[in-house]
């Protein structure tokens, strides 16, 4: 009875590797491509108080261009810290890895980029920058 149990386990845990059937494993519903799958961006940046106001403006008109010229964005997301005032989250959310690169062609993404490149607070350094690979059909009922 004790092998007969093992050996049912073992099928079931090999059946998915013999047909090679991707389902229930979310990794590879996309076919494990990277490239295929949403990517989400989350960086925190801290700014020199006397920036503050400039960080917000350069980063909202950045954000118009974004929304009005770049379909592949799903998020484009500010976020200022209650407690510090100088402390913000960025979100960003692209369809593929590729609009992303997009982006960072453009004039406007490069003008944002430049011009706030000196505002940083030097002695912030984020713990909790983060970039996720979603398939964008992993979550979707069957």
């Amino acid at each position: 009875m004790k092998n007969l149990l093992l050996g049912i386990i073992l099928i079931l845990l090999i059946h998915p590797v013999i047909n090679g059937s991707n389902k229930g494993n979310p990794t590879c519903a996309c076919e494990c491509n990277k490239d295929s799958m949403v990517v989400v961006m989350r960086f925190e940046r801290k700014v020199k108080p006397e920036h503050v106001a400039f960080f917000k403006q350069s980063f909202d008109q950045c954000k118009a261009e974004v929304m009005e010229k770049e379909p592949g964005c799903l998020d484009y997301s500010l976020f200022q810290s209650y407690n510090d005032s100088t402390l913000f989250c960025l979100t960003e959310a692209w369809v593929t890895k590729e609009d992303h690169n997009v982006h960072m062609q453009f004039e406007h993404t490069k003008k944002h980029i430049a011009e706030t490149r000196e505002i940083n607070d030097p002695s912030f350094k984020s713990s909790t920058n983060y970039i996720y690979w979603i398939c964008p059909g992993a979550n979707e009922k069957q």
